[in-house]
């Protein structure tokens, strides 16, 4: 009852089997940082009820400016707990599988990727990011991946949906594009900016709430869309 009334809003849009499409796919979600903890929020108010989220990290106060999973409360713990319990804050009835695992070549042989529907990537790690899409090609598993959304504040973000070919300006988007032609892997799916990164002298990437929810929120509309088409 919880359940279809908390949805009443959305549901009423969408085809019976829009609705059971929903709520029968399994989601499989890599990275719940800045991008990826939004996109399951928003997943779990869209009707998914089926999430598993993997991540290795935990919450750090640098976090908090624009990591809905980071609070002052929870500074040190586990990433993937902390969005279980608030997905399930949110919806009772949700079935989230939290798995504590930093991905690379070899400890993602430890997912059983034939147990999912859809594949989304927020990791930032390159490498794993690498070892994630070529998995999930061999596999022919469908798969969405998030870019850049760093050391950028100063316009309106900008976000949008296309094959890895068809990427510009974007470093990381650039990384993948040469990866991906390397592995012979086309039409890869991915959300990305045209919107030039800043350059700053050190390592560590800037980021914003802003820039990151925006991302989120048009990887989820395409993902969504995606599973009731």
């Amino acid at each position: 009852m919880y359940y279809n009334e908390f949805l009443s809003r959305f549901f009423m849009m969408l085809t019976e089997e829009q609705q059971a499409n929903l709520l029968s796919k399994r989601i499989l979600l890599f990275g719940v940082g800045g991008v990826g903890g939004s996109v399951a929020h928003m997943l779990a108010r869209s009707g998914i009820k089926n999430l598993t989220v993997v991540d290795f990290d935990k919450i750090d106060i640098s976090n908090i400016n624009r990591q809905v999973v980071a609070n002052s409360n929870n500074i040190g713990k586990l990433k993937v707990v902390e969005i279980k319990n608030q997905l399930e804050e949110i919806n009772p009835e949700i079935n989230v599988t939290a798995i504590n695992l930093k991905l690379d070549s070899s400890t993602i042989e430890q997912i059983k990727f034939n147990d999912f529907d859809y594949v989304v990537d927020c990791i930032d790690d390159v490498q794993a990011k690498k070892a994630l899409i070529k998995k999930c090609y061999e596999l022919n598993k469908p798969i969405l991946c998030a870019m850049g959304a760093g050391n950028r504040f100063s316009e309106s973000p900008n976000f949008e949906i296309c094959k890895i070919e068809k990427t510009s300006y974007d470093p990381l988007a650039k990384i993948i594009r040469k990866f991906c032609a390397e592995e012979g892997i086309k039409n890869l799916q991915v959300c990305y900016t045209k919107q030039k990164a800043l350059k700053f002298n050190c390592k560590t990437i800037g980021s914003v709430v802003y820039y990151t929810m925006n991302m989120a929120s048009v990887m989820c509309s395409k993902i969504i869309n995606d599973i009731i088409s």
